[in-house]
């Protein structure tokens, strides 16, 4: 793999597929919206990133845009609305729909060898809530529907053009950086606020992986994956969600020298419970080579220190933006 073109290249995984992609010497192609304009300073020494402006809705474009016709990989992590009001915007999850479709034609204009998406635990949820008898109120399942939609006819799309296609299923990705409201993140952020996070009870089988594992993971996938395997990305490590958090809860309060507990069961959230077996990383392992690097705990503790570096530093520059605000005022003004 010497070309790939990546969008979502800004995203949290997307900004760790860079890294890995540039340690193996990979030249990239980073189709980006017009509003990330700081990446373009970020990334300006990099001699492999070529930044190309590109809104998902116009993808049909990329083949005027990009002259390349020799890119081995596309990786394809751009998606709008994945947490908030717009995981239920039924318009936004379409047109994320329309835009894979869109790239996989573009891509196939452009030659382009093979086509990896990102796949979500929510796809695998969906299957079996919605197979049980009962009403479904839950309007994320627009987000959830949308992955799988894009999931199905983006695998017969590609293969109708000739695209190997994977579209890997990422377990829960944690890890220094991150700056969503996903689990740990929120979870560790909260502790050291002297908050109680409410919780679940946590009794549903859960995996989190580290955010190099899974960048790691997307390489080997693009570079040595089977044409249409679904593959799993995770650590392979299946524990009840609680005992992952009642780690990290008492590493918080080991590194923040606090006593917050964690509060199990204030909520009760429409949990959908996971065989073992949908965790499996086993398929991955065999086709690529694939091993965890990051333990549970080591990868905690690198991302408890990240945050802890970003608050200290918050803290610092609202210090120094008070003291010049006071040195600018004048006495009895």
């Amino acid at each position: 793999m010497k070309k790939v073109l990546l969008t979502g290249a800004t995203g949290f995984i997307g900004r760790n597929l860079v890294k890995e992609l540039l340690l193996h010497d990979v030249e990239i192609i980073a189709v980006v919206r017009e509003e990330h304009e700081q990446q373009k300073t970020q990334w300006r020494l990099e001699k492999n990133i070529r930044l190309v402006y590109c809104d998902l809705e116009h993808y049909s474009r990329l083949p005027q845009l990009i002259a390349d016709r020799d890119i081995d990989v596309a990786y394809h992590l751009a998606w709008r609305g994945v947490s908030g009001p717009d995981l239920r915007d039924a318009a936004l999850q379409i047109a994320n729909i329309e835009g894979t479709l869109e790239l996989i034609h573009a891509l196939s204009q452009m030659n382009c060898r093979s086509f990896v998406g990102a796949g979500s635990l929510h796809e695998i949820e969906s299957f079996y809530e919605m197979a049980e008898d009962k009403p479904i109120s839950n309007l994320g399942y627009m987000y959830k529907a949308a992955k799988l939609s894009a999931h199905w006819m983006g695998k017969a799309l590609a293969g109708s053009k000739g695209l190997r296609f994977f579209w890997p299923i990422v377990s829960n990705a944690y890890g220094d950086g991150e700056n969503s409201k996903r689990l740990i993140n929120s979870i560790i952020r909260e502790m050291m606020e002297g908050k109680q996070p409410a919780l679940s009870p946590g009794k549903q089988n859960y995996d989190f992986v580290y955010i190099s594992d899974v960048a790691h993971a997307f390489y080997l996938i693009g570079e040595y994956g089977v044409d249409g395997t679904n593959y799993f990305i995770g650590s392979g490590k299946v524990r009840p969600l609680k005992e992952y958090l009642q780690k990290v809860g008492d590493m918080v309060n080991q590194a923040n020298g606090t006593n917050v507990e964690l509060g199990f069961g204030k909520i009760q959230a429409n949990v959908v419970y996971l065989p073992e077996e949908v965790f499996s990383i086993e398929t991955l392992e065999k086709d690529t080579g694939f091993i965890p690097k990051v333990s549970f705990e080591e990868g905690i503790k690198r991302t408890i220190a990240c945050i802890q570096d970003e608050m200290t530093e918050k803290a610092g520059a609202h210090e120094r933006c008070s003291l010049t605000q006071s040195e600018t005022e004048v006495p009895g003004a």
